[in-house]
């Protein structure tokens, strides 16, 4: 990849996940920070060699505003998905090897059904057969994102413990400012009032857009006209769009659940003792 000349605005922290536990909520608190600058795209995929990191440094500059007394950051989900985008942390660690890493986590079973319906809603599983989803690649991405313990591994090969802060969704929930106020004091900035939690729903919302709407947002075409107006702009197109009937996502089994308690189970266990919390409320 070549390297710019010119001084490059790249984020001080990132939030690398996990999809569907609520990285849009952080990320939109952030946002409201003065002492904050969150990149333009929320989930810029840049050290996703199978997505934006083509694009160049320049282009992932580009995502900040040229304000150097502001920390930056962006939230990318698809950070912690290894099996599919394999290399991410030795592309931040190059690029950015001072970053502060925050990590946020919820029930792994709870979030594979999340990103199952999302998915869905998507179209992302379009020739879904339930008979044998389990065996699918499809299921197989799913789970991998829930296995919160092999995600990070790789991450811990290329910064300290320390860099990473790892948080737990359901206490943003319940407590959500002294979340926040763990977040800012992890990226070295002063505390700051949020206005309420502020949960963003993002599949409640896609339920509502018609499918050939999404598909085409989805699509290279769609990404690159959306690049062209502000993410507020993109919000409020979005929410008028969210009109129509809810589309119905497929039932999601009870032997479903349980096949992704017993693939996850060892997993799970090995992140408790990584990081010394319990997740007492987890279903594995």
């Amino acid at each position: 990849m070549r390297i710019s000349s010119h001084a490059l605005m790249l984020p001080d922290f990132i939030i690398i996940g996990s999809m569907k536990s609520g990285t849009t909520t952080l990320y939109r608190n952030l946002s409201a920070h003065p002492d904050v600058d969150m990149s333009r795209e929320k989930e810029t995929d840049f050290f996703v060699a199978e997505k934006n990191w083509r694009l160049g440094l320049d282009w992932y500059s580009g995502q900040f505003l040229p304000q150097g007394t502001r920390k930056r950051g962006e939230a990318s989900p698809n950070y912690t998905k290894s099996r599919d985008f394999p290399g991410v942390p030795e592309r931040i660690a190059q690029h950015c090897p001072d970053a502060r890493l925050i990590y946020i986590v919820r029930d792994p079973v709870v979030r594979a059904e999340s990103q199952f319906r999302h998915s869905f809603l998507l179209g992302a599983l379009d020739d879904l057969d339930m008979a044998t989803f389990e065996g699918s690649h499809g299921y197989h991405h799913i789970v991998d994102a829930s296995r919160y313990a092999h995600q990070i591994d790789a991450y811990l090969e290329h910064f300290s413990k320390e860099a990473l802060l790892i948080l737990d969704f359901d206490r943003l929930v319940q407590s959500p400012q002294m979340v926040m106020d763990q977040v800012t004091a992890h990226i070295g900035i002063a505390p700051h009032p949020i206005d309420g939690l502020g949960l963003h729903n993002d599949s409640a919302q896609l339920s509502r857009v018609p499918a050939p709407i999404l598909r085409f947002a989805h699509s290279s075409t769609g990404r690159a006209l959306a690049d062209l107006v502000s993410r507020e702009t993109r919000d409020k197109i979005r929410g008028f769009l969210a009109k129509g009937k809810a589309r119905k996502t497929p039932p999601f089994s009870d032997g479903l659940r349980a096949s992704i308690r017993r693939d996850l189970s060892a997993d799970t266990d090995r992140f408790r003792k990584i990081t010394g919390q319990d997740f007492a409320h987890w279903q594995v």
